[in-house]
């Protein structure tokens, strides 16, 4: 079928590798970005009128510019008629559901994400990188929303907001060590070393005081703990992995306190517990600022 309204900016690459559909799109998109919208809004209603997946995918596309133009019902009519086709795991309904999330309707976007996987079992996920789209963003939008993550969400990929705000509440953790439901979260002594000048930049250079810090947390509760040490690398890998709880600590000790007085103290130093955390410290000490990791692509390994 000859695209007149397309031919004079329609790339034959383009087409030859993802097909007339996409072929089209790409020119509307080049008329509008010339000022010619009349020419792209045909394009649009052409491909619309032969329906199909085609068509749902140039409604979305359409609606993209309405919400754009400040069209926004319209935009809204175009996206209503790509939810009554019924086809949830196509492109086209994962392509509404991120434009919704980029206008700002995370709810609305929620719900086109959940349609289409409520019902989704593991394996279906894991055999289709579209499901995996949706699933991931529907963990994005709830994470944005604070609705709680489930077990199918987590089978999506972990969204930026996500990210840094799970390494910043795991980073204040660690920074302001205190006891919960009788267990400490601290850094393991071996983490400050002075060989990795960027890590002690996050981490701090003084384990004493930073480990004084956590003894007089636990004094202060006045019965018997689990000591939870963290490494950096296991603190990493729980930012990758959502699925990590807090008592599943990988790389980390778990340690009774407090230990007997003349056996090694729980912090790592070398010395009997009585002459080093067990023994006196001072009211308060300094503990060094740390930084954040952001610029260092945790995600990747730092």
């Amino acid at each position: 079928m000859k695209d007149p309204l397309a031919d004079e900016v329609r790339d034959p690459q383009i087409e030859a590798y993802f097909g007339r559909c996409m072929a089209l799109l790409v020119a509307a998109k080049t008329h509008v970005r010339d000022r010619r919208p009349e020419r792209a809004v045909a394009i649009w209603r052409q491909l619309i009128n032969e329906g199909g997946k085609d068509g749902d995918t140039a409604r979305v596309d359409f609606a993209g510019y309405l919400f754009d133009e400040g069209r926004d019902a319209e935009a809204e009519r175009e996206l209503t008629a790509v939810m009554a086709s019924g086809r949830v795991h196509s492109s086209a309904w994962c392509n509404a559901a991120v434009l919704l999330e980029e206008q700002g309707e995370l709810e609305e976007a929620l719900f086109w994400y959940s349609m289409a996987t409520d019902r989704l079992t593991p394996e279906e996920i894991g055999g289709s990188r579209r499901l995996e789209d949706l699933v991931t963003g529907r963990r994005r939008v709830k994470w944005a929303l604070g609705v709680p993550l489930d077990d199918l969400d987590l089978l999506g990929e972990q969204g930026d907001d996500e990210a840094q705000d799970r390494e910043s509440d795991l980073r204040w953790l660690l920074r302001n060590p205190v006891v919960i439901d009788e267990r400490i979260q601290v850094w393991d002594r071996g983490e400050f070393d002075a060989g990795v000048p960027w890590r002690n930049h996050f981490i701090g250079t003084d384990p004493d005081a930073y480990c004084h810090q956590a003894e007089r947390a636990l004094r202060a509760t006045d019965r018997r703990a689990i000591i939870a040490t963290w490494t950096f690398d296991g603190f990493v890998t729980c930012l990758e992995d959502a699925k990590f709880e807090l008592d599943e600590i990988p790389g980390g000790r778990l340690i009774d306190w407090p230990p007997p007085r003349n056996k090694p103290c729980w912090c790592g130093s070398g010395l009997k517990y009585k002459r080093c955390c067990g023994g006196p410290i001072p009211v308060a000490e300094p503990v060094s600022e740390v930084g954040t990791l952001t610029g260092y692509r945790v995600a990747h390994g730092g």
